[in-house]
């Protein structure tokens, strides 16, 4: 029996030992407030967690630690960085990759005002009746490390404005104002990251790309549409190079988990992103801003006034213009959503798709 579950036992110490081993050192990072509710999450990845993978797929998930938040929770977060491309256009002798994260606070909107006399009341109530503390999100006590400085932000964007309008030669004066808000609405914190994981998925096999995604499961669409915004400028300079007709080209960087070959020769011709969001929750992300890589970009709000989006339609306009070519989708969101997507996936001929779930 021992010999049995020794391979399993020694398999089992072996992944806590990396795991325990990633996570013993603490990285330094900001949150962001990019307005609305919505947060980015920036870290410095060592670059040797990169050494030897062969990171193809731009999907990856990291487990994020903050001990100010929680001592016990680790928390999965899907990536809006591309990894691959992160790692090639840093300069090689940088130790760390900027990887980024967003989330959304989710508040506690409705939750009732409580003043003294209330407190001194239900003090004395909770004295004889035990009841469960309201719990905090984990993201919400990340969200509020940021919010701290917001206001203050304001106050300064306020007095530099104020300040502008009345005097006349406060040009550097409200500029250097501006740069010290925005960078108040940035806060350093410590926080310990185990990853990455990535996701088997290639879309550059493909010559269309669909993500239907809802909410904060837009992340995964960020990463997948810097992949191909990536792989776009990657053949926008091979084929200037070859117009050019230089000599063989010598590449002074190493191309690690990519290559220019591949991205040359990638079937991967159009990326749309279906993005569905509450009219509430909605942001203009910075994410998607860049009109040179023919990235298509469709926000579909709802609310109560206002359908969902029907991912059956929306996936049939786009297969309609293209009809015959090679289609795969992305799925994220509430579980409902990835249900109805892949429902449409399946019927939907020669479609493949991937359903971003974190349950098993």
């Amino acid at each position: 029996m021992f010999y049995c579950t020794a391979p399993g036992l020694i398999m089992w110490v072996l992944d806590w030992g990396m795991r325990l081993y990633e996570l013993r050192k603490k990285l330094d990072g900001k949150v962001i407030h990019l307005g609305n509710g919505w947060y980015s999450l920036v870290l410095g990845l060592p670059r040797h967690r990169l050494d030897g993978c062969a990171c193809t797929s731009p999907l990856a998930h990291f487990y994020i630690h903050h001990a100010e938040s929680s001592l016990r929770e680790l928390h999965p977060f899907t990536t809006i960085t591309h990894l691959a491309s992160q790692n090639r256009l840093t300069i090689q002798t940088e130790d760390d990759l900027p990887v980024q994260f967003l989330f959304r606070k989710r508040g506690t909107a409705g939750a009732p005002e409580i003043t003294p006399e209330k407190h001194a009341r239900i003090s004395a109530l909770n004295f004889f009746s035990v009841k469960p503390k309201p719990s905090v999100q984990w993201t919400d006590k990340l969200a509020s490390l940021a919010d701290r400085t917001r206001s203050i932000s304001e106050d300064v964007e306020k007095i530099a404005s104020d300040h502008s309008s009345s005097t006349v030669s406060s040009g550097q004066l409200q500029t250097d104002a501006l740069d010290q808000a925005r960078a108040l609405t940035m806060v350093d914190i410590g926080l310990r990251l185990e990853g990455p994981y990535f996701t088997p998925a290639d879309p550059s096999r493909y010559k269309i790309v669909i993500c239907f995604v809802a909410g904060t499961g837009v992340s995964g669409a960020i990463a997948i549409a810097a992949a191909f915004i990536d792989m776009k400028r990657q053949q926008t300079a091979i084929r200037t190079e070859n117009n050019l007709s230089t000599p063989k080209r010598v590449s002074s960087v190493p191309a690690i988990c990519s290559s220019s070959k591949s991205s040359a020769s990638s079937t991967w011709q159009r990326c749309v992103v279906f993005w569905s969001v509450r009219v509430d929750d909605y942001v203009e992300l910075p994410f998607f801003n860049d009109p040179s890589s023919s990235l298509e970009l469709r926000v579909h709000r709802t609310s109560k006034d206002r359908p969902r989006l029907d991912i059956a339609e929306a996936l049939a306009s786009v297969c309609d213009e293209a009809p015959g070519d090679s289609t795969w989708c992305y799925l994220s969101g509430p579980n409902a959503f990835i249900a109805a997507g892949e429902t449409a996936c399946k019927a939907q001929a020669g479609v493949d798709f991937y359903g971003a779930r974190w349950d098993i």
